[in-house]
């Protein structure tokens, strides 16, 4: 597809398209991150809420 474009554009072309998949790549990326980060602090904060209910009986490292 690139080989057949003329003329000196298409190198800045093809940098442009692989700097654009890039970025994409990097902000699914980061987004999935967050996602597991808001898991885990959901887990974290069920852990505490079971804890707080019945101290001492429950095994956080099951």
């Amino acid at each position: 597809m690139i080989d057949s474009i003329s003329g000196s554009g298409a190198p800045g072309l093809a940098t442009a398209l692989m700097n654009k998949k890039t970025a994409e790549e990097q902000i699914s990326v980061e987004v999935l991150k967050k996602g597991l980060d808001a898991q885990k602090a959901e887990g974290e904060s069920a852990v505490k809420l079971i804890e707080a209910a019945a101290p001492g009986k429950i095994d956080t490292y099951a």
